[in-house]
């Protein structure tokens, strides 16, 4: 081959890879800003589905003092606001952050006793030599309200063991309340030498420093106290489909 050629096979690649590399560098970073997306789609989905869940339990009070349901829309925001994981990735990419999830239009609870929870929020972005782009999204969750058996409609077909309680995984009890703290596991703080025996958290292990957080009944170790795989996983069930014996605490 000349020397020419080998000259004008060089000069191809150099254009070939000056082309190929910024396509691959915004390749990553589209997947980076995508997965971010879905986890922060996520974690407001969580979130809000474990508001419903107190709320459900909160109409109780609102139904018997009906001067308490003013306070339904900002005790929703507040344990919203409690319940959120990766409040970082919602800052950076919800428009107004945590305050810009809005509940407007939820009911708490509507005439045939169920909690509405309606949330609103708008995603941006900006990707370099694109611009910024900003989309809304919406989620809907709707769950039977917690009102007693005079609560509900058409309570009258519906008998002791039609009501819901709460059961956690491997629990040997069940719960009349979601919010019982024998369903909130103990978090402790050590040393991550002292955290023989654990694995690393899928989710957080990765960012751990010199502290970590676990419980007695898990496996893995966690840099967030807050990390969602601290909580309990834990099942609404009827009663009727449950055969364990009440909780000590909720269950009288």
């Amino acid at each position: 081959m000349s020397i020419r050629g080998m000259n004008n096979n060089k000069g191809s690649a150099s254009i070939e890879a000056a082309i190929t590399f910024p396509l691959f560098l915004f390749a990553m970073l589209f997947f980076i800003y995508l997965a971010n997306i879905y986890s922060v789609k996520a974690a407001i989905y969580e979130g809000a589905v474990e508001t419903t869940e107190y709320m459900a339990e909160y109409a109780y009070l609102t139904d018997s003092f009906e001067e308490a349901a003013v306070a339904d829309y900002p005790m929703a925001m507040l344990k919203f606001d409690e319940y959120l994981d990766s409040k970082s990735l919602v800052d950076k990419y919800v428009v107004g952050g945590v305050n810009g999830v809005s509940f407007l239009g939820s009911v708490f609870p509507d005439d045939e006793g169920y909690i509405n929870l309606e949330v609103t929020y708008y995603i941006h972005l900006d990707i370099p030599f694109m611009g910024g782009f900003k989309q809304r999204c919406t989620e809907h969750i709707r769950q039977k309200a917690y009102l007693g058996r005079d609560g509900y409609i058409g309570s009258d077909e519906d008998d002791d063991e039609d009501r819901y309680v709460y059961v956690a995984k491997n629990g040997v009890v069940y719960h009349e309340s979601r919010n019982c703290t024998y369903l909130k596991p103990s978090v402790s703080a050590v040393s991550i030498g002292n955290a023989a025996g654990y694995r690393p958290c899928e989710y957080c292990g990765k960012d751990c420093g010199s502290v970590v957080y676990i419980t007695s009944e898990g496996e893995c170790y966690h840099s967030r106290q807050n990390c969602s795989r601290l909580k309990r996983t834990v099942e609404r069930k009827k009663l009727s489909e449950v055969s364990l014996p009440p909780c000590s605490k909720c269950g009288n």
